[in-house]
């Protein structure tokens, strides 16, 4: 089932500089949907996706 934009944020409350493979993961969906997941997030500027090594971390960007 795809999170809605409240459950997702809330995920990202409870884990610090967490990567898009452990959001699939955890709401048991593909790698794939997690960007089209976050793109309306980051243009609302609540989170930020950034390259960390070989992947991609989210970060809060500020506290809700």
């Amino acid at each position: 089932m795809i999170p809605s934009e409240k459950e997702l944020l809330s995920f990202l409350k409870r884990h610090n500089l967490v990567n898009l493979t452990a959001i699939a993961r955890h709401f048991d969906i593909k790698n794939a949907t997690v960007p089209d997941l976050l793109k309306p997030l980051e243009k609302k500027k609540l989170i930020e996706v950034r390259k960390f090594g070989g992947s991609k971390v989210v970060l809060l960007r500020r506290s809700l």
